[in-house]
């Protein structure tokens, strides 16, 4: 089902992406995929373009990980008053490297997904013959210069000095 401009919509996405194997709910003008509980990616499609949001519950993501990091510093600066450093040290160390890989993974997944998404969206667009929407339909013609022209230009290209990096 195109639209009028023979280009794909949301419902051809949304048919390839579940034929694909992936968790899709359609909405109003839009459609979320799911990675897991509270994580979903939101995809829409304006006047051709693709949109692809990540969020996490209510949030996109990006907020989501300012409101983590602000209560994972919250719990750092709480387990700092611990009166053995030891102990603190080895907790702010292994909480640190658990949350940096933790947020590193969900950016991670939430990347190939949207990559994902995109090449189906892609693949849809050519079947459907659809013209890229950040090309020209027609690029101009390179100028050509006159004949006598050309001979002054071949001149001037060869006293160009030679640029050679030194490593």
């Amino acid at each position: 089902m195109a639209n009028e401009h023979g280009a794909p919509d949301l419902d051809d996405l949304r048919r390839e992406l579940q034929a694909a194997g992936m968790v899709v709910v359609p909405f109003r003008d839009e459609i979320h995929i799911r990675r897991s509980t509270l994580e979903y990616i939101k995809v829409r499609v304006d006047s051709g373009v693709l949109h692809c949001e990540p969020c996490i519950g209510l949030l996109t993501q990006a907020k989501a990980t300012w409101a983590l990091l602000a209560a994972e510093v919250i719990m750092m600066w709480a387990l700092s008053l611990e009166p053995s450093v030891a102990a603190q040290g080895l907790v702010v160390a292994f909480a640190g490297i658990l949350a940096f890989a933790f947020h590193a993974m969900r950016y991670t997944l939430a990347e190939i997904a949207i990559s994902r998404v995109q090449s189906v969206w892609l693949d849809l667009r050519t079947r459907f013959g659809a013209a890229p929407t950040s090309v020209p339909a027609a690029l101009p013609a390179p100028s050509m210069p006159a004949l006598g022209e050309g001979t002054e230009l071949a001149r001037e290209e060869s006293r160009a000095p030679n640029v050679r990096s030194r490593i």
